[in-house]
């Protein structure tokens, strides 16, 4: 994205209502010189320094973060949106960098984080202590791996906080008061980013109410071409959601759950911004599977859910998948030496355990199944 180019808004939506939206930048920086102080360093710890209208960080240590944020005034505003675009140049994929805001200092704060094989997740971070407000969610619109560059942008109205990644809404959460006026980005261990720009603006709206949206449904839910899923293939899963009302219904969310999705990698998360009145929206979501994928016949539920949490209509479907023929299974002695066949699991695109105690920058647990009460955080 070139410098000082207006930030495009393809969707704009808000909670429990929407309407024309007015935004005023009160905070842009382009790493064009340091007039905003960011921390500069070089440590064994890691490197922070602005270079050629970017700011880089990198980490240097195992299971430890930087952080580093500035602060903005924030006391006023009251509907807000942060964004930015940074670029994950190399380093370990299991583990986030993304954006800080509402920080008082590095151990109260909240963050928006992806990672490089391709997650997001939020954290609250207070006294030291951190709570998964989003646990990591694997979703198909982050570019993964080194020399990716991704667009993140939070926006906060009324009592809710929504999260963008490349321009597509991806989840949110109730609103929680901020810890300070910080804004700023983390890293966690090992990896190196460059960031192309800050901007802080305010949001200004008249609402206008959200009607109808308990009349929602899914029409249709099918795998397009084959129900059936291979290592290196793919399948989709058609979607349609429908209005029947007269009124635009806004903010829903198509969630996607299974007891039995090992080795499936898929957006279980599907947001709907807006479906028009007598309209429909067609969601395309794609299956993939790893190379110890088995052969069997799996069941995932699709609820539609809206702004209030409330399941309004819900579908099963069966997926068959097939196991890779050149897949072989290895066998280990147990601990009575007798020996058993076990399949050998690699499983990159799962951050590793976090555990009791660890501290800020060591790398989280992926929990395959995100249930609604979670990532819709809405009491």
């Amino acid at each position: 994205m070139a410098k000082k180019q207006s930030l495009l808004i393809l969707l704009i939506i808000i909670s429990l209502n929407i309407s024309a939206q007015i935004s005023t930048v009160v905070f842009n920086d382009e790493f064009l010189n340091n007039t905003n102080n960011w921390y500069l360093s070089n440590t064994p710890e890691g490197i922070t320094k602005i270079d050629n209208g970017r700011y880089l960080m990198e980490g240097k240590m195992l299971g430890k973060a930087i952080t580093s944020t500035i602060p903005v005034n924030l006391d006023n505003i009251f509907d807000f949106k942060i964004s930015t675009e940074i670029t994950k140049i190399n380093g370990i994929d299991d583990n986030g960098f993304g954006l800080v805001w509402g920080s008082a200092d590095p151990n109260n704060e909240f963050e928006f984080i992806i990672s490089g094989n391709g997650q997001f997740k939020v954290i609250e971070w207070h006294n030291g202590q951190s709570k998964d407000l989003i646990p990591w969610t694997f979703n198909s619109g982050i570019n993964r791996w080194d020399n990716s560059t991704n667009r993140l942008r939070i926006e906060k109205r009324a009592d809710i906080i929504k999260f963008y990644i490349n321009d597509y809404y991806v989840a949110r959460i109730k609103a929680l008061a901020n810890f300070g006026n910080k804004i700023g980005f983390v890293i966690n261990e090992t990896m190196k980013i460059s960031v192309n720009y800050l901007v802080l603006e305010k949001i200004e709206e008249e609402y206008a109410n959200n009607v109808g949206a308990g009349k929602a449904l899914i029409q249709l839910a099918s795998f397009n071409g084959t129900n059936e899923l291979r290592y290196e293939e793919s399948a989709v899963l058609k979607v349609i959601v429908a209005n029947p009302t007269d009124h635009s219904i806004y903010d829903l969310a198509l969630m996607i759950s299974s007891f039995d999705d090992e080795n499936i990698e898929y957006n279980r998360i599907t947001m709907i911004e807006k479906i028009p009145a007598h309209d429909k929206v067609i969601l395309a979501i794609v299956f993939t599977a790893d190379e110890e994928i088995t052969s069997k016949t799996r069941t995932f539920e699709l609820n539609l859910v809206d702004s209030k949490n409330i399941v309004l209509n819900s579908k099963t479907i069966s997926l068959k998948t097939v196991q890779n023929r050149f897949y072989t299974e290895y066998s280990y002695p147990d601990d009575n030496s007798n020996q058993q066949n076990y399949p050998e699991y690699n499983t990159p695109n799962h951050p590793a355990n976090d555990t009791d105690g660890c501290t800020k920058g060591c790398s989280y647990v992926s929990l395959a199944i995100l249930i609604a009460g979670i990532v819709f955080a809405i009491l």
